[in-house]
């Protein structure tokens, strides 16, 4: 029987390795991904992200560890560049039963420019639009990922200070969300459980700052989708305590307020999608340290 927290976060995490602050050649981070599939915590693992430029370089890396290791079909997420549709069918065509490109993720489009994109992406293929806090028609951006059936992606830290968005904006965002019936997923900054304060990059004199904890996005999540007040949501995403979260069997306590494990799979099914990470052993050891994994 899956405990809580498997059942909530059962394949949340998409594998960015590629990406800062990791920023791992491809062939290390394919192989990465490749030992997190067949290890203790592959149920928290998602799909592969793949830069589309990167695609070539993929398909001459991955054969030989998909033979040798015999791996299950790979899931991708690719992030788009110019004209990178067209490279979909083909590539799912040829590498069916050994990977796919299961979702493509685009930066910053304005409204018009998702109405022209979304129908292009293939039915069965889940399609992400970033969506930029500050942008004063975030409502009208959403509006049209919903008109499309598409989701929605926000971004929750970088590699520098200012790259990370306040509680506020992320509530905006998600109570948006919620509204228009719109999953998303979140990624950068996620690799620490907790919120905290942490080096921004794996450098030895790395500046710090302070982060989101995936776990409290995805908590947050849940609340949002439940209804629950701003202000409740902004507690869940400041909180710090290493007991601040307690899954058990039913499912998570925060505090007084318990959400049932069937809540946490809805909220999985139809709002909270998956978050990027750079890093896979990196959260799995933060779960253990918790006790959570």
């Amino acid at each position: 029987m899956p405990t809580a927290i498997e059942v909530f976060l059962h394949s949340a995490l998409d594998y960015a390795g590629t990406f800062p602050p990791a920023r791992l050649n491809l062939a290390d981070a394919v192989s990465t991904y490749a030992r997190a599939q067949t290890g203790a915590h592959a149920w928290l693992l998602g799909r592969f992200v793949l830069p589309a430029s990167h695609l070539q370089e993929f398909e001459q890396l991955a054969p030989t560890i998909l033979r040798d290791l015999g791996q299950p079909p790979w899931p991708l997420s690719l992030i788009m560049t110019g004209n990178s549709l067209e490279q979909v069918e083909r590539f799912n065509t040829e590498w069916r039963g050994r990977a796919s490109i299961a979702a493509l993720e685009f930066g910053s489009l304005d409204a018009v420019e998702i109405d022209r994109v979304a129908p292009r992406v293939p039915d069965t293929v889940d399609a992400f639009f970033e969506v930029p806090l500050l942008d004063v028609d975030l409502d009208g951006r959403i509006a049209a990922i919903a008109r499309h059936g598409a989701s929605a992606k926000i971004r929750t830290g970088g590699i520098v200070a200012g790259a990370f968005p306040t509680e506020t904006e992320v509530i905006r965002f998600m109570t948006a969300c919620a509204a228009a019936r719109v999953a998303f997923k979140a990624t950068a900054g996620l690799h620490h459980a907790l919120r905290g304060r942490y080096p921004l990059t794996y450098e030895p004199d790395s500046p710090q700052a302070c982060m989101h904890g995936f776990l409290n996005v995805s908590v947050a999540a849940a609340l949002v989708h439940m209804g629950a007040s701003s202000a409740a949501v902004l507690e869940v995403l400041r909180e710090s305590s290493a007991e601040g979260f307690a899954f058990c069997p039913s499912g998570v306590t925060w505090r007084d307020r318990n959400i049932a494990t069937a809540d946490l799979a809805d909220t999985r099914r139809h709002f909270f999608r998956s978050f990027g990470s750079c890093a896979f052993e990196q959260p799995v050891e933060e779960l253990e340290r918790l006790r959570l994994a």
